[in-house]
């Protein structure tokens, strides 16, 4: 399923064209700050000025290395689930299918209890299962829109590597677009296990039941297993973003700062080394003092008396 929104995209691809100027300032900015912070010799004039012509040609190349990461995630996704790129809802579209009421079952009134029991599990099931299956295509289109707002900021974000500091911003940005095109591989996951938890039911209830207890209780473990592969299918939804941002970004978006914890252990350990070593500073001269003084409150010694020439 390709899904295609032409006025974002129109809107977006004129927006990009449009402030290109803004990055190539940003560039020159970037680039005469870096030579006026350093002496460079004429060998060492190649560092920043390759920094730069590398900087315009990704800037300029985006029409093809932008879509070549969205694609090599959706094949990770096709490689997982070899129908996932013709349909990404396909195991929405089996849940409902599948736990669809049967038309030749009808209310009957001589076996009510049966009936009541039958028209609670199915209206259960139904409601889980809609709920699970609504959250792919809102997810779907959460991450098209994204794609195309990370295609928008990614000239500035190049333009971040060329000024002095803005490395780590340009760094943190590609993170997150990397994680958000990886949420085709988790979508295909989630689909996978969910179909898998569906299908393991429909196998074990069976077409023809073995006996009349299992042909009373197949609508039950047919509803127990739709609502399984729901909850399968909405709880790995919801998450696959959250995942992706932990497995590729490690933190928070477009900051310096880290969610790793060992990587935040390290940042306390140094910290508390810091505030150690800037005490033992302090209390350096109050401990020479006391050395030279004698006792704290002790009268200094007297001064040696001085004698008047001629005197």
């Amino acid at each position: 399923m390709d899904l295609v929104l032409p006025i974002l995209e129109n809107k977006i691809t004129a927006m990009v064209t449009a402030f290109r100027f803004v990055v190539f300032a940003m560039l020159v900015v970037g680039l005469i700050a870096r030579m006026s912070r350093h002496h460079y010799h004429n060998s060492e004039l190649v560092r920043p000025l390759a920094r730069a012509l590398v900087i315009v040609a990704l800037v300029s190349s985006m029409n093809w290395w932008f879509p070549l990461m969205e694609k090599t995630m959706l094949a990770a996704a096709s490689y997982i689930d070899p129908h996932y790129n013709d349909n990404p809802t396909r195991a929405s579209d089996e849940l409902r299918a599948g736990t669809a009421q049967n038309p030749d079952k009808e209310w009957s009134w001589r076996k009510l209890n049966e009936s009541i029991y039958h028209a609670m599990t199915d209206a259960v099931s139904w409601v889980f299962i809609q709920i699970g299956a609504l959250i792919s295509a809102p997810m779907i289109i959460l991450q098209y829109i994204l794609r195309w707002i990370l295609y928008l900021l990614a000239p500035f974000a190049l333009a971040c590597f060329m000024i002095p500091g803005g490395t780590q911003i340009g760094v943190r940005f590609f993170q997150q677009t990397l994680a958000v095109l990886a949420w085709p591989v988790g979508f295909a996951i989630t689909n996978l296990v969910a179909i898998a938890i569906w299908q393991d039911f429909r196998a074990a209830v069976g077409a023809t039941p073995a006996s009349p207890e299992m042909a009373l209780y197949s609508p039950f473990l047919t509803n127990v297993g739709g609502i399984l592969a729901a909850l399968t299918l909405l709880i790995g939804t919801i998450s696959t973003p959250v995942i992706c941002q932990k497995i590729f970004a490690q933190g928070y978006a477009l900051t310096g700062e880290t969610g790793n914890p060992g990587a935040l252990g390290r940042a306390a350990t140094d910290t508390l080394y810091r505030a150690s070593t800037v005490g033992n500073m302090l209390a350096a001269p109050s401990r020479a003092a006391t050395a030279t003084g004698g006792r704290p409150g002790a009268m200094p010694p007297p001064l040696p008396a001085q004698t008047t020439p001629g005197l």
